[in-house]
């Protein structure tokens, strides 16, 4: 049996920020191409990671679009729901969804979290599972989101997740999950999706653990800029052979992607951060004013009037929200 798993493609309407081409046109020609490369390889089944859609309520224009793309090919499309496919981080709202909408049709199969399918293909039988993204994922101590049991008369069972799997720690402050936490699972392949830069295949006690990044490049960052989308073949027929091919319609990083902006707004968090410094370390004031304050600093410092004008709007917005605190505890 033959596999291709591929994850956050994020359909969306409206251009990213970010993007310099037109992403929509960008996005349905990467996903004819996932076709193509599933149709070039006899793939018997596509699955997804999720993330599917870039929010729940997506144009229903978007939608038809993506209906008449998977009406040309004749693949089963097996998936998770992601964290921007569902309401609230719910998945108990599918049914609300567009995503539900799909699965209800028969155009897209979601995998029930608890659910087993098999399928059985020249003597091998196959077992595949799945988790949605819901709140806590990555904080529940037991991982169960991540950990299946294996059936016994099955030859493979690969689980699909869509959470923030990690081959090693992330920074703080951001719920993750390592691949040294899930090692009791009992899936011989884990195909995980949400984190998009994605990772190189590990695999650990037998074990694979698979993210090949999203398809598609919203963020402007460094890595984006270098990374290329691509998806992943799974051959089940003569033991696990994993295969990642890059999309050829996928543009270099610096041809769609807009740094600008990115590097107009560092300079400005740095110009910002110097100011504060001086307002931390510059000489009494006689004055409790802060906007005096700030006018007084701008003239030593000589600092443009861009640098200012954000300086006070931001402590605009730490004033209003102080505010409202204040109301609240009055209240």
């Amino acid at each position: 049996m033959r596999i291709l798993f591929f994850t956050d493609t994020h359909i969306r309407g409206t251009n990213p920020q970010n993007r310099k081409d037109n992403f929509v046109e960008t996005l349905f020609r990467k996903l004819e191409e996932v076709f193509d490369i599933a149709k070039k390889n006899n793939v018997d089944m596509l699955l997804h990671g999720g993330d599917i859609f870039d929010r729940p309520d997506i144009s229903p224009s978007l939608v038809r679009d993506l209906i008449i793309l998977i009406g040309k090919y004749s693949f089963p499309i097996y998936a998770v729901a992601g964290n921007h496919d569902v309401f609230g981080q719910n998945p108990l709202t599918l049914n609300r969804t567009m995503l539900g909408v799909l699965d209800g049709a028969g155009f897209i199969k979601l995998i029930k979290p608890g659910e087993k399918l098999f399928f059985k293909e020249n003597n091998i039988t196959i077992q595949l599972t799945g988790q949605h993204y819901y709140f806590g994922i990555d904080t529940d101590g037991d991982k169960k989101g991540y950990k299946v049991e294996k059936e016994p008369d099955v030859d493979y069972a690969i689980h699909v997740v869509h959470g923030m799997l990690l081959e090693k720690p992330f920074f703080e402050g951001m719920a993750y999950t390592l691949i040294e936490d899930i090692l009791e699972t009992e899936a011989d392949i884990t195909l995980s999706g949400h984190y998009h830069a994605g990772f190189a295949t590990k695999c650990v006690d037998n074990k694979y653990f698979v993210n090949p990044g999203s398809l598609v490049r919203i963020n402007n960052s460094l890595n984006e800029l270098l990374r290329m989308p691509k998806v992943i073949l799974l051959d089940l027929e003569k033991g696990i052979k994993i295969k990642e091919v890059y999309l050829k319609s996928a543009l270099p990083g610096e041809e769609v992607l807009d740094r600008s902006k990115v590097e107009s707004m560092a300079f400005r968090e740095r110009k910002l951060s110097e100011f504060i410094q001086s307002v931390n370390s510059t000489g009494n004031y006689e004055t409790f004013d802060i906007n005096r304050i700030v006018e007084l600093i701008s003239r030593q410092q000589n600092l443009k009037d861009e640098v200012i004008l954000e300086a006070l709007k931001r402590i605009g917005q730490a004033q209003e929200l102080l505010g409202k605190e204040d109301l609240l505890e009055v209240s």
